[in-house]
């Protein structure tokens, strides 16, 4: 009972804290918030861009909301956020106005290894709807199993979909799949929350979900086949209802969706450029 109450009481404040910093969804309340909010609609923007047949025209509810955070907050969003913002609003009026799509980024790298690592992106568009073989999905879970997780529990479970319409119906409960290409198979990861113990590890099932996650994606590319992990933020109304129908245990956390198939060369991914290292890395020393 005590480690039982000790959960409920670090989970409340959890909220707490949370609750206190969230930001409001399309409301910011300050320069942090505002400029996720401005990264978001960038990406929103981006990301109807690299589907199979983008509205024409489109965007013009993302395009206010950019327009207005660029008029509140101005040069405080920085060059990288702002040259962004001026490539995606000429990318949209390109498309709008000429039926143009963004160009392909070639990022810098040096390596093989650093060439494969960037150039993951989530792939919208697939151009058949052939779909990656039982074996080759045992490989790719061979390798994502190789992520590390708490004292090696390797909480992860992964349900593959093949059938169109049990996908459709999946997908009616996740929000964010509007414009997709037909998906060739989809996989849901999920994490047994069993495996953790106490108050301390309350957060261990998104920690070790998300390392597995990334993981999944990158031995999925590792084996030539494309991907885009479909996040599922949302109420427990909403998981309650995915749990009754894929059949998913009250214990099992749901992470994230990933779609699979076979990358459409014709239509560019979403750049989401990335933020400049120096905004990321924090090399620090303690205060005596």
């Amino acid at each position: 009972m005590l480690q039982a109450a000790k959960l409920i009481i670090e989970g409340l404040r959890d909220s707490v804290r949370r609750a206190k910093h969230f930001g409001l969804f399309r409301s910011p309340k300050n320069l942090i918030q505002a400029k996720a909010e401005l990264q978001k609609d960038i990406h929103l923007i981006e990301r109807a861009l690299a589907l199979p047949e983008p509205r024409r025209p489109f965007g013009n509810a993302p395009v206010k909301r950019v327009e207005d955070i660029i008029a509140n907050y101005g040069d405080q969003l920085g060059k990288n956020l702002l040259s962004q913002a001026k490539t995606v609003l000429d990318n949209r009026n390109s498309w709008n106005d000429k039926g143009l799509r963004p160009k392909q980024i070639t990022l810098p790298a040096a390596t093989g290894v650093e060439k494969f690592l960037v150039s993951r992106r989530s792939v919208r568009a697939f151009g058949s709807d052939k779909q990656i073989s039982d074996a080759e999905l045992e490989r790719v879970i061979s390798l994502a199993v190789q992520a590390p997780s708490v004292s090696n529990t390797q909480s992860w479970s992964v349900r593959a979909y093949r059938d169109s319409q049990d996908i459709t119906d999946i997908l009616k409960l996740q929000n964010g799949n509007v414009g997709n290409s037909p998906i060739p198979v989809l996989l849901l990861v999920t994490v047994d929350i069993r495996n953790f113990t106490g108050s301390n590890e309350r957060s261990q099932m998104w920690i070790d979900g998300g390392i597995f996650l990334q993981q999944l994606l990158l031995s999925i590319q590792a084996l030539g086949w494309a991907s885009c992990p479909m996040n599922f933020s949302s109420t427990n109304t909403q998981a309650n209802k995915l749990r009754k129908l894929a059949d998913i245990a009250d214990y099992e956390e749901i992470i994230c969706f990933v779609s699979v198939g076979e990358e459409d060369r014709d239509i560019i991914p979403a750049p989401s450029i990335r933020k400049p290292v120096q905004e990321v890395l924090r090399i620090e020393k303690l205060k005596n």
